[in-house]
């Protein structure tokens, strides 16, 4: 009989089969989530992060804000550790999730680098 620790070696090294053979040029996002080794409940978070930056910023450009740095600051303090602030924008904007957002942050950081 397959023990726990066996059965979850296998299927972590069906997982990186998945990922090397499979075409995720599309989901860039989802391509760093696995070789991340994100949780379910931190690829959530990203995406609770994403939707309340998403209302801040299509609030603050409708009040006519022009500065936009504390936003990319927030996204950065909160993204789980496992993640790099550009790759994420970067990874979000290709697969075309919380785009006007992606894009003015992915500005900021080529501004601040």
């Amino acid at each position: 009989m397959e023990t726990v620790e066996e059965r979850l070696e296998r299927l972590e090294f069906y997982n990186q089969l998945t990922i090397e053979s499979v075409d995720l040029t599309a989901y860039p996002f989802f391509r760093l989530v696995m070789e991340k080794k994100l949780t379910e409940q931190e690829v959530n978070n990203v995406f609770l992060l994403c939707d309340e930056l998403q209302r801040k910023y299509e609030m603050q450009s409708e009040e006519g804000f022009v500065h936009y740095t504390p936003l990319l600051l927030h996204f950065a303090g909160m993204l789980t550790p496992k993640l790099s602030p550009r790759e994420t924008i970067a990874a979000l904007l290709q697969q075309e999730k919380y785009i006007s957002l992606m894009e003015k942050l992915y500005e900021l950081s080529v501004r601040y680098e």
